[in-house]
């Protein structure tokens, strides 16, 4: 899965309408972002509402949620515990960071003095 500090880009932007009314920011497809933390908790809630007419959640999936370091949102109101509503890990994957260009600058010696070659020693 991830870890904290790990840079993911998002895959999947499309909410259902709802998620529009409960979070202040959410990601946008192919942007990058860092991971903050993972914590297990529930998506693709199924609602209803009470006698009074009041919303309630009826059920809902069990999946691992990642909070990101560049979006803050609000406390989930139909959790039992003060936790921020995250997003499902499965709307990012990891960021392929280029590592071979890092290595080819190291092996050429990138950054250090030039020394020039001199055929008569």
């Amino acid at each position: 899965m991830f870890q904290t500090g790990q840079r993911v880009v998002c895959i999947d932007d499309q909410f259902d309408p709802w998620v529009f009314d409960l979070y202040k920011s959410l990601p946008k497809k192919n942007s990058v972002y860092t991971v903050r933390a993972m914590r297990p908790g529930k998506s693709n809630p199924q609602f209803g509402l009470t006698k009074d007419a009041n919303l309630v959640v009826a059920g809902a999936d069990y999946d691992i949620l990642i909070l990101l370091e560049e979006l803050l949102n609000p406390d989930d109101p139909y959790s039992s515990i003060k936790q921020e509503l995250g997003f499902r890990a499965d709307r990012f994957a990891p960021l392929q960071e280029d590592v071979e260009e890092a290595e080819e600058y190291e092996l050429v010696g990138f950054g250090q003095e030039m020394k020039s070659w001199d055929p008569t020693r």
